[in-house]
């Protein structure tokens, strides 16, 4: 699956925010993605290192929490998105 399919938009909810202290992102994707063509697209797209990918499925869609490695910052991450 192409990486720009699996990965649908990041998400800048409070919960999304508090989530940066524990070096964390949120994003929405596709709902039949899963974790290892999410944590393949992250590092593709953003040129990160991906520690691990929780998923959950609420009533907007698919929502993946990724745990950046120890190299990488989540904020740097969120600011170069434009979410900060």
């Amino acid at each position: 699956m192409n990486p720009y399919d699996v990965i649908i938009s990041p998400r800048s909810k409070e919960r999304a925010l508090y989530l940066l202290e524990e070096n964390k992102v949120e994003f929405n994707v596709v709902r039949i993605a899963t974790k290892p063509q999410i944590k393949k697209a992250m590092e593709e797209l953003f040129q990160i290192k991906v520690a691990g990918v929780n998923t959950r499925i609420v009533k907007e869609g698919k929502i993946a929490i990724v745990k950046l490695s120890s190299e990488d910052s989540a904020e740097d991450l969120s600011n170069r998105l434009g979410i900060l």
